[in-house]
């Protein structure tokens, strides 16, 4: 399993929403975790195209959406969540992007 690094952010906004946190933290782990580099259908995750290049988002329970990136080298390689949103404000951040 693959290292996941969550932002103090991310981690702030599921302590304030305690009953979607479990499930959310239960997909990061899994497609984060274990299928980071891996296409399996259960995972909704790809890279963002245009300005926002370098980004990638994993749909979550929920309506969430969470933003990430993909650290390191090789077999070292790890997601850093940067972000977690609603499916609107995911759409809204897109265009500011």
């Amino acid at each position: 399993m693959a290292k996941i690094e969550i932002k103090r952010d991310v981690e702030r906004y599921l302590e304030k929403n305690l009953s979607i946190e479990e499930s959310i933290i239960d997909k990061i782990k899994k497609c984060l975790g274990e299928y980071l580099l891996v296409n399996i259908n259960s995972c909704n995750k790809h890279e963002l195209k245009g300005n926002c290049k370098g980004f990638w988002r994993l749909h979550v329970p929920h309506d969430h959406v969470v933003i990430y990136v993909i650290e390191g080298t090789g077999p070292n390689q790890y997601a850093a969540v940067l972000k977690i949103m609603t499916e609107k404000k995911y759409h809204n951040w897109l265009k500011s992007c």
